[in-house]
């Protein structure tokens, strides 16, 4: 790269770093405002760990706060997480989804995406226990907002943050006042069903250094899909769930907060249409699948938590202890898969359901110690430990494919369970030196060592009959980050970041006799992100704007294979994703709100994967959309002393994207498709009533598309959006 020498730009520099090194407060970015004008809210976010302004943050997080999810009638993750550059969600059922930030997803069993809960880690950070697809999908009604970290976030977060971070936070209990919310809503679905739900939030004071908040909520899921034995609307459901929350002051100095959470999804059925597997047309009608059994899949998530803050006045010590479950009951019809093999073996016509049973507990430790205050350095140091135990049960039955009875005596033709357990240590430290006014560096970095153990037992005709087998294996990583940062003026900050995240590896579980060249272990895969980015209020504070260019190298994927006849985790081949993601917020006048964010996704293979997968080097990552936007306008304005109205409406465009890589159809390519959204209504004195519209042009695109099997006779599932729904809301606060 030729070099230049402007001695102006040098003098700059110097006088810049000559600065004294010490704590000082920014030049105003512009005159004082007028009293009355449209400006837009400082956003404060503990993205770092610490509450800081989101301008101030050196990496690219998007925040959706309560009343953001509120407008949006967010139920769901599918609701809310596409309205983020470069995020991605692959949801083929409710209660699994896999989530994707920055491309980055190969179809593995392991998470690349991490969530926590306030400060609670949930899912399995281990590949052995589906953490892909169990992120926790928890009613928003009580959230204060949802932060989402894209790149990896190895350094304060751990494992699994290849891609990304979701952190749910949520309200907390207020010792000043009493407050209560209720809602109820009903909504009807295009070609479906209707369904209603309805939330209800209080706070109560307890005293002037204690109180409490609970929430509950309640929502039954309309179904839009039909199938011709089995009935109409197959994929309804409901879920419902709770959250209390405790806070209490027993001194001065120190604060305590205990919460619990719990949630139940209950799904009757997938959201799949049956389509040809090379055309992808449907090939019994819209909306139309055919199952030889049904689908159910009920999953119950509980999550306890108690956070402790003692503040000594120049450091402050933050103590987080956790634990979190989650059980899975779910039946998937493998017919496609099994029906001609027990046909043939049986000589009659059998359909093949298979029973599972997902059982995750963990525990969380985290110890932080932090500086306090305004310094020339901020510091976090920290202790971590996470212990899990997973339990994975697969039961594989057959049925008459013409009724779905029980075929009599072929009951646990092939019974498999996968017992693992893992266990981390990690220490880390984090922290940003302001070498002047307006430029400072933060930097962190993070040991992690884990040790892992399986068990793994399988029973059955199909399978031989009884055998135990266990395998063990351990693994370090380091990860760190780096960004530094310079802030011309208050209002704006410019910053590079580069970043590590990872991860673990662990034991593939396997017979002595099994051939060599099967492995025995796998490998943590790690990402590397390269980050250049600027943030800025402009137009006296009318104008919010970020703008990011990445570029992530994606090392020793973690794959799902058959090798030599064995089901197992392996690694292989490289990725590189980069682009370019950008987030507008602007509010010309009072009242008027419009957004606009997109991202320039190109993700692909760098290497080819292991012939066994189907992926090339220049094969696109799996459901990662070259181009994604949404554009939305929001307006309020008063009507009277005690009536306002308000309006909005939201345009969301998802690119073309390509399915996972398939050794059989190889990937296949998945078109474009828009939804748009729209909400009106009126806040009378305490009171909201609004009518929204999902999905106006009831759209049919394609969120998920399932490989050779999915479906039976030479069919494929694909998972749809949901159809155009109109609804209703009625609120009340106090």
């Amino acid at each position: 790269m030729a070099m230049a020498c402007n001695t102006a730009r040098l003098a700059a520099v110097a006088a810049l770093w000559a600065g004294p090194l010490a704590a000082q407060t920014l030049p105003p970015a512009s005159p004082p405002r007028q009293a009355g004008a449209a400006v837009l809210d400082e956003i404060v976010v503990t993205a770092q760990k610490r509450e800081e302004r989101l301008l101030d943050v050196p990496q690219s997080v998007s925040v959706l706060s309560a009343q953001t999810l509120a407008q949006a009638h967010a139920e769901r993750f599918s609701d809310y997480l596409t309205r983020i550059p470069s995020a991605a969600i692959v949801e083929n059922q409710a209660g699994q989804a896999r989530l994707l930030l920055r491309g980055i997803n190969t179809g593995g069993v392991g998470a690349t995406v991490a969530t926590y809960v306030d400060e609670t880690p949930y899912g399995s950070a281990t590949a052995l226990a589906n953490g892909a697809v169990l992120a926790p999908d928890l009613d928003p009604s009580d959230l204060e907002r949802v932060e989402v970290l894209r790149g990896p976030q190895g350094t304060l977060y751990g494992a699994n943050s290849l891609g990304g971070l979701v952190k749910y936070v949520t309200a907390a209990p207020n010792t000043t006042a009493t407050q209560f919310s209720a809602e109820t809503s009903v909504e009807d679905v295009a070609h479906g069903t209707t369904g209603w739900s309805a939330r209800a939030a209080g706070n109560l004071p307890l005293s002037e250094t204690a109180a409490v908040r609970v929430s509950g909520s309640y929502r039954e899921d309309p179904g839009y899909i039909d199938d011709p034995r089995l009935g109409h609307d197959v994929n309804d459901g409901e879920t419902y769930g709770g959250r209390a929350s405790i806070l209490w002051r027993p001194i001065t100095d120190l604060t305590l907060r205990a919460s619990a959470v719990a949630q139940n999804i209950r799904s009757n059925g997938p959201n799949g249409v049956d389509v040809d597997p090379v055309t992808l047309e449907p090939v019994s009608g819209a909306l139309i699948q055919n199952r030889t059994v049904r689908e159910p899949n009920a999953i119950d998530y509980r999550i306890y938590n108690l956070t402790g803050e003692y503040d000594f006045g120049a450091v402050a010590l933050t103590s987080s202890t956790s634990t979190s479950t989650l059980d899975q009951v779910q039946v998937q019809d493998a017919t496609g898969v099994y029906g001609d093999l027990l046909t043939g073996a049986f000589g009659t016509p059998l359909g093949a359901p298979l029973d599972q049973r997902m059982a995750q507990r963990r525990f969380t430790q985290e110890l932080r110690l932090a500086s306090s205050g305004p310094k020339v350095l901020e510091w976090t140091v920290g202790g971590y430990y996470t212990r899990e135990r997973n339990r994975l049960d697969q039961v594989l039955n057959a049925v008459d494919a013409d009724t779905g009875a029980p075929a009599a005596g072929l009951s646990g033709l092939a019974v498999v369970g996968l017992a693992s357990h893992y266990d981390e240590y990690a220490g880390f430290a984090n922290g940003t030196l302001h070498l002047s006014p307006r430029f400072d560096v933060t930097a962190g970095g993070r040991y992690s060592h884990n040790r892992q153990s399986a068990v793994q037992t399988t029973s059955g005709l199909l399978v031989g009959g009884d055998l135990a087998l266990d395998a063990s294996s351990s693994d370090n990583v380091f990860t760190y980050s780096i960004a530094p940062a310079f802030k011309p003026n208050r209002d704006t900050t410019i910053y590079a970041r580069v970043a590590r995240g990872y991860r673990p590896g662990g034991p593939n579980v396997l017979p002595p006799a099994a051939p060599t060249a099967v492995p025995r272990q796998f490998g943590a895969d790690t990402t590397t992100n390269y980050e250049l980015g600027v943030k800025a209020d402009l137009l006296d504070r009318r104008l919010s704007l970020e703008l990011t260019g990445f570029l992530i190298d994606w090392k020793n994927i973690q794959l799902l294979a058959d090798v030599g006849g064995f089901a197992v985790n392996t690694n292989g081949g490289s990725a590189r994703s980069k682009g370019v993601e950008l987030a507008l917020t602007a509010r010309p006048v009072a009242g008027l709100t419009l957004g606009a964010n997109g991202a320039y996704v190109d993700a692909q293979l760098t290497e080819d994967a292991p012939a066994l997968i189907g992926g090339a080097s220049g094969d696109w990552l799996p459901y990662a959309p070259r181009v994604a936007t949404t554009f939305s306008a929001d307006y309020e304005r008063p009507l009277s002393d005690k009536v306002t109205g308000r309006a909005g409406v939201s345009w969301r465009h998802t690119g073309k994207r390509r399915s996972d890589f398939d050794t059989n159809y190889g990937q296949r390519h998945l078109e474009a498709f828009d939804q748009v959204d729209a909400y009106a209504g009126v806040t009378i004195d305490r009171f909201r009533l609004e009518a929204f519209a999902r999905n106006l042009t009831d759209s049919d695109g394609v969120v998920a598309l399932g490989g050779a099997g999915s479906a039976p006779n030479g069919a494929a599932s694909a998972a749809v959006v949901r159809p155009r729904s109109i609804g209703v809301t009625l609120g009340v606060r106090y």
